[in-house]
């Protein structure tokens, strides 16, 4: 019997069956060599499954924030009531007909508390019904699962751009003529607002109607100290480019070059229209919590976003 097993243990190491020192000493060999091997190899494997891991949690929330942003372009961000997202009972995950707050497998999503890190103004009010803003960031949240929304540092930021597409001579160009909600839209550092289509920090007849359509207005013409761009909904990421301010990591300029991407023919046939788009700010934590892995960083912030024509934005006001 113990003859068969060491012809079976050597046609495993792969070399003739040990009938003598030498043959014997190979093997040997290969169990230092493997000894040695398996801790490597061991590191890959887990590597490859925290690899694995933070792949699949980065498809989940691009696939939330793809499915809210299905909700927002097919409803209208100018029903949303001026001046209602500074209110923290919009800042929660309601039902939709508004009251209590909604158990997501036992875990109660509060509203936000601490305002203490809001550079902004924010105000509690009476509970209603989820609108388009909150809406479209509680579609994010809700449909998650099995991940965690953590409201003491995750965020959904919500905005809403209206575009023009205007030819001044050298071919058409893409014009943002507004970002809603339109009492935060800009950070501090901004050189003009998103209402100001002529970049001349004034407003003139026609930026003025641009800025007044269906009933939306700003605070003033000069209102750039909000520090808020975007509709937030617990106001944890603070924008990278930006100290103080908080929200979308997209400028208005940003948004505009990416819109004028398009070669000057495919601009010259596009229409104006509106833009939705959606952010979510979520921390990823690693599988396994080995401290080979978390050394390097774990808990760290990933950012996703999508973007989606909502034409229930385009401007009506008539270019001059």
């Amino acid at each position: 019997m113990r003859r068969y097993l060491n012809k079976l243990l050597a046609i495993l190491d792969g070399a003739p069956p040990p009938t003598d020192y030498g043959h014997t000493a190979r093997r040997g060999q290969s169990l230092v060599e493997l000894t040695l091997m398996m801790p490597i190899l061991l590191i890959m494997f887990l590597g490859l499954v925290e690899i694995g891991w933070l792949a699949n949690n980065f498809l989940i929330l691009l696939d939330v924030t793809r499915e809210a942003g299905r909700f927002g372009a097919t409803n209208d961000p100018l029903e949303w009531p001026t001046g209602e997202e500074h209110n923290l009972e919009r800042m929660d995950c309601n039902s939709v007909e508004g009251g209590s707050y909604v158990d997501l497998e036992g875990k109660v999503f509060l509203p936000v508390t601490d305002t203490s890190h809001l550079p902004g103004v924010f105000v509690d009010g009476a509970d209603s019904p989820i609108g388009y803003y909150d809406g479209v960031a509680c579609g994010v949240v809700r449909n998650m699962a099995p991940l965690v929304f953590d409201t003491t540092q995750d965020d959904v930021v919500v905005s809403v751009f209206a575009y023009v597409v205007e030819d001044f001579g050298s071919g058409p160009v893409v014009r943002v003529t507004g970002r809603f909600p339109a009492r935060q839209n800009e950070c501090s550092n901004e050189p003009y607002d998103p209402f100001d289509v002529n970049r001349n920090n004034s407003y003139d007849l026609r930026e003025d109607q641009f800025r007044m359509y269906d009933g939306v207005e700003e605070l003033g013409p000069s209102d750039n100290d909000e520090n808020i761009r975007g509709f937030v909904l617990t106001g944890h990421h603070q924008v990278s480019d930006a100290p103080g301010c908080i929200g979308s990591e997209f400028s208005t300029q940003e948004i505009e070059d990416l819109l004028n991407g398009a070669s000057s023919l495919e601009n010259e046939h596009s229409p104006n229209n509106g833009l939705l788009l959606v952010e979510l700010f979520w921390h990823h934590r690693q599988l396994l919590g080995l401290r080979w892995f978390t050394a390097i960083g774990d808990n760290f912030e990933i950012h996703v976003w999508a973007m989606f024509p909502v034409t229930a934005a385009e401007p009506t006001a008539t270019p001059s």
